[in-house]
């Protein structure tokens, strides 16, 4: 989950105050068994493909795509202090990964991408016209046809549901009533750390209009699905809150051609 404020993701701060204990945060059971199936579940098949990696974070999901064969990837994050955890990652043997500090809601020529992926990007945009712009920027570096894919804050979970997610690690919360563009806060531990982040609610109609707006079409929302390893690791019973109340879910969408 990157951030950013001015324009479509919110000032560079916030996640450099905070990039070693997110990103070991990723070795959540949460972040392992669910984030990631989810996640390269609907990315599918990347063997040969172009993949811009938007949010990248200190790169995980970047080195991951390198591994499955991409022939080109390049990962972008606000943050620079994120983005000097991902260059200081060994290599990936075959795909020789770019990193770039930018804001996905501006971004120069960098494509043509087959694909791009967006783990916790859109629910950064500052407000509606942010969120349009974050659309907008990401289509731009799109061949026709291509696919966005992301995990997303989930819209549709009320309010009154964002308890219950202490045994995973993380708190969430907001203002009440919560209204378009309401501020979210998680409260996430990790190992010994307590550290916050912020993200935006947008309705689901809010984000398929941003994204028809900017030529995509076919959006589509996505469950979180569980590795059935996690189920193993740790029985079907500790997964059930989580994915009985999740509070992201997928998001795929296609350039239109």
């Amino acid at each position: 989950m990157n951030v950013a404020a001015g324009n479509a993701q919110a000032a560079p701060p916030q996640y450099d105050a905070i990039a070693g204990p997110y990103q070991r945060s990723r070795q959540s059971p949460i972040r392992r068994y669910v984030e990631g199936y989810t996640f390269f579940g609907l990315v599918g098949e990347v063997t040969g493909l172009a993949v811009l990696d938007l949010a990248c974070g200190a790169g995980t999901y970047s080195r991951a795509f390198a591994g499955r064969g991409a022939r080109r990837v390049v990962g972008v994050d606000i943050s620079p202090a994120m983005i000097a955890l991902a260059q200081a990652e060994p290599p990936v043997a075959g795909c020789a990964i770019e990193y770039r500090v930018g804001d996905a809601a501006d971004l120069p020529p960098l494509g043509p991408f087959d694909i791009a992926a967006a783990a916790y990007l859109l629910h950064y945009a500052s407000d509606v016209a942010g969120l349009r712009r974050l659309c907008a920027g990401i289509a731009r570096e799109l061949v026709p046809g291509a696919r966005l894919v992301a995990i997303n804050e989930n819209p549709a979970q009320p309010e009154e549901r964002y308890a219950g997610y202490l045994q995973y690690g993380f708190a969430k919360s907001v203002a009440s009533p919560r209204r378009e563009g309401s501020t979210i806060t998680y409260a996430m531990v990790s190992g010994r750390e307590l550290f916050r982040f912020e993200v935006r609610h947008f309705e689901r109609s809010t984000y398929e209009a941003a994204l028809a707006a900017a030529g995509f079409v076919d959006v589509c929302w996505h469950r979180l699905r569980l590795d059935p390893a996690g189920v193993t690791a740790h029985g079907a019973a500790y997964w059930e809150e989580y994915l009985g109340n999740p509070p992201v879910v997928g998001l795929t969408a296609r350039r239109a051609p």
